[in-house]
C-alpha cells in the first residue's frame, strides 16, 4: 500500500474519560504525567464548544481562576492555550485574528520557560499556515519548533514523535526526502509507549518510504518489516496493513512478484476495511501490473477497474498518472490499438496535470519564499532606518548634551571667574575701606591732638602770665605748625581718606592758592579758626581773612555755605 500523506490535527485526541469538571487532577503535575488527560480535556472542550459558543470562554476562565488560586502557573498557561486552540480549531479559518492568541501563547511560553506550551502553540501556527497553503510561513514555524524540540526529550515531552513527524511530513510533501529523513529518523528512534506508539510507527513506515523513493530498497524493506513486527506487539492492524502494502510495493520494485501479490491483496482488504479507498487504489494498480506481466489479463482488468472505481470515489486523481499507462498496456496486450493510444494520451495528460499541480505548489512556495525574503529585506530596511534614526537621535542628544555640558562648564568657569573677580573687588573695597578708615582715624587723631594742644595752650595762657611762660607757649605752638614737609605727608594721608577732595577742588576752582587749599582741607576736618591758626602758624584773623577770600572766589555768602560745600565734596 502506498502511504497517503495526511496532516494530522495539532492534538491527536484519544478516547479517555476525563469529564468536564475533573481538570483539578491536572493541578501541579508535570506535563508528561497529565498529557493524556490534557488531550481528552481538549477533545471535550471542543465538542462542548460546538454546541455552546460561550462555553469555551467560561470554562477556560474557570480553569484559569482555579489554577491561580492554587498557584499553578503551568495550569494557568494550559487554560490560555486551551482557549486559543479551541477558538482556532472551530473558527480559525473564518477569523484569522484568532492567531494572535496563539502568538501570545508562544511569547508566554518563552517568557515563563514552559517549553511544551511554546512548542504546542508553534505547532498550531505551523498547521494553520499549512492548511491555508502558506507553506513558507508554515516552514518558518516548523523550524522554530525544531529548535525548541532539540532542547527537550521525549520523556518530558511525550508528543515529541508526533511533532517531529509533522515536520518530516511537510518535507516529504515537497519530495525533499533527505530533510524528511532527518526528522523521521529522530522520531523512529524514540522508545515506544502506549501514548506515542502510533506516531513512532508512522515515522518508521515513512522512513522506509523515503528510502524507497531514493532507490535504497534494502533499507526500505528493513523499516517496513520492523513496523509489521512492532504492530504485532502493539496490536495496530492499521499500520500493519499500511506497512505490508509498502513492503509489497518494495517487492514489486524488486520484481519479486510472488512475494508482492499476497501483501497487495492483504493491503487492499485492510484499506477497504478502514475506508481508505485511495490506499486501496495504490495497491490495486501495481497488483494489476503484475497480473498483466504474468499474462493474467482478466485478473489485471479486474484490478484496473477496481482501482479506477477507488480513484473516482476518493477523488485522488493524481493516481491516474499510474493507472492510465497500465490501461494503455492492457489494451495494447488485447490488440486494441486505438484504445491503447487514447489512454497513452490520457497518461501524458495525467502526468502533465500532476506535474503542473506539483510545480504550481513548488512555484507557490518559491514565490512565498521570495515574498518572505522581500519582507525580511523590508523589515531589515526599516530596522536599519530605525537604527539610523536612533543613531542620529543619539548623536543629536549627545551633541546637545555635550553643548549643554560645555555651556554649563563655561558658565561655571565664567561664574567662578566672576566670583573670583568679585571676591578680589570686595577684598580691594574692604582694603580701601580699611585704609580709608585708618586714614580718617589718623586724621581724627591729628585733629584731636591739635585740639588737645590748643586747649593746653589756652589753659596755660590763662594760668601763666610771665614772659618766660609766654616763650614756652610760643614754643608749644611752633611744635604743631605744619611745615611744607608736614603738609606733604598730611596731604598724602588726607588724600587716602578723601581721595577725590583736593582733585575736585582744583578741577572746580582752578584759582585757589595752596594756602587756600590747606585751609579748606582743615575745614574738612571741622577744625576751628583757632585750631587752624595753631596748625598753620598764623593768627586767627589770618585764617578768617583766608576764608573770606575763599568765599569771594567761590561766590559764597556765608561761612555756613562754605562748610556745606566742603561737606558735600568727597
Amino acid at each position: 500500500m502506498i502511504f497517503k500523506l495526511k496532516l494530522l490535527p495539532f492534538f491527536f485526541l484519544f478516547g479517555f474519560t476525563l469529564s468536564y469538571g475533573q481538570y483539578q487532577q491536572l493541578l501541579h503535575k508535570p506535563y508528561k504525567e497529565k498529557v493524556e488527560d490534557i488531550h481528552q480535556l481538549y477533545k471535550n472542550t471542543i465538542n462542548k464548544g460546538r454546541e455552546d459558543s460561550l462555553y469555551i470562554c467560561n470554562y477556560t476562565q474557570q480553569i484559569k481562576d482555579y489554577a491561580l488560586i492554587n498557584d499553578d502557573q503551568e495550569l494557568s498557561l494550559e487554560a490560555d492555550l486551551l482557549y486559543a486552540y479551541s477558538r482556532w480549531f472551530l473558527y480559525g479559518q473564518e477569523k484569522p485574528d484568532f492567531l494572535e492568541d496563539l502568538l501570545l501563547m508562544v511569547e508566554k511560553g518563552e517568557k515563563t520557560k514552559v517549553s511544551h506550551i511554546k512548542i504546542r502553540a508553534a505547532n498550531v501556527l505551523a498547521t494553520h499556515y499549512w492548511q491555508v497553503k502558506n507553506y513558507e510561513k508554515s516552514f518558518e514555524w516548523l523550524l522554530y519548533s525544531s529548535k525548541i524540540l532539540e532542547t527537550t526529550t521525549s520523556e518530558h515531552f511525550p508528543n515529541m514523535a508526533e511533532h517531529l513527524n509533522f515536520i518530516g511530513r511537510c518535507y516529504y510533501y515537497f519530495k525533499d526526502y533527505e530533510n524528511a529523513m532527518v526528522y523521521y529518523k529522530k522520531s523512529s528512534e524514540i522508545i515506544k509507549t502506549n501514548f506515542n506508539a502510533k506516531a513512532v510507527l508512522e515515522a518508521q513506515n515513512t522512513l522506509g518510504l523515503c528510502y524507497q523513493k531514493l532507490g535504497q530498497l534494502s533499507l526500505a524493506k528493513k523499516h517496513f518489516t520492523k513496523v509489521i513486527n512492532d504492530t504485532s506487539t502493539y496490536k495496530d492492524p492499521i499500520w500493519q496493513g499500511i506497512a505490508s502494502g509498502n513492503l509489497g510495493y518494495n517487492y514489486y520494485l524488486e520484481e519479486s512478484y510472488s512475494k508482492a501479490i499476497p501483501l497487495f491483496e492483504k493491503d487492499i482488504q485492510n484499506a477497504l476495511q478502514i475506508g481508505e479507498l485511495g490506499l486501496a487504489a495504490g495497491s490495486a494498480i501495481p497488483l494489476a501490473d503484475i497480473y498483466l506481466k504474468n499474462g493474467r489479463l482478466d485478473s489485471a482488468k479486474q484490478k484496473i477497474d477496481e482501482a479506477r472505481s477507488y480513484i473516482r470515489k476518493s477523488q485522488q486523481k493524481d493516481r491516474l498518472r499510474k493507472l492510465y499507462p497500465l490501461m494503455s498496456k492492457w489494451y495494447a496486450a488485447n490488440f486494441e490499438i486505438d484504445s491503447s493510444s487514447i489512454y497513452l494520451d490520457s497518461t501524458i495528460m495525467a502526468i502533465n496535470a500532476y506535474h503542473q499541480k506539483y510545480n504550481t505548489i513548488k512555484l507557490l512556495r518559491a514565490n512565498q519564499r521570495v515574498d518572505a525574503i522581500d519582507r525580511e529585506l523590508e523589515i531589515e530596511k526599516l530596522h536599519t532606518e530605525n537604527r539610523l534614526k536612533i543613531s542620529q537621535r543619539n548623536y543629536i542628544i549627545l551633541s546637545i548634551s555635550l553643548l549643554l555640558l560645555g555651556s554649563l562648564l563655561a558658565y561655571w568657569f565664567r561664574n567662578q571667574s566672576l566670583l573670583r573677580k568679585q571676591e578680589i573687588k570686595i577684598l580691594k573695597i574692604e582694603k580701601t575701606e580699611r585704609e580709608l578708615k585708618l586714614s580718617k582715624n589718623q586724621l581724627q587723631n591729628l585733629k584731636l591732638k591739635i585740639q588737645n594742644r590748643q586747649k593746653a595752650i589756652e589753659s596755660l595762657q590763662k594760668e601763666i602770665k610771665t614772659n618766660d611762660n609766654q616763650n614756652i607757649i610760643s614754643e608749644l605752638k611752633s611744635k604743631i605748625i605744619i611745615t611744607n614737609e608736614d603738609w606733604d605727608k598730611y596731604q598724602i594721608l588726607f588724600t587716602e581718606a578723601y581721595p577725590n577732595f583736593i582733585t575736585s577742588l582744583k578741577n572746580t576752582f582752578e584759582n585757589l592758592t595752596p594756602s587756600e587749599l590747606r585751609c579748606l582741607c582743615l575745614e574738612k576736618l571741622k577744625l576751628s579758626n583757632k585750631e587752624m591758626a595753631l596748625v598753620l602758624g598764623v593768627s586767627s584773623n589770618s585764617v578768617m581773612v583766608t576764608k573770606h577770600r575763599i568765599r569771594k572766589k567761590l561766590n559764597l555768602k556765608s561761612q555756613q555755605e562754605l562748610q556745606n560745600l566742603v561737606k558735600e565734596m568727597k
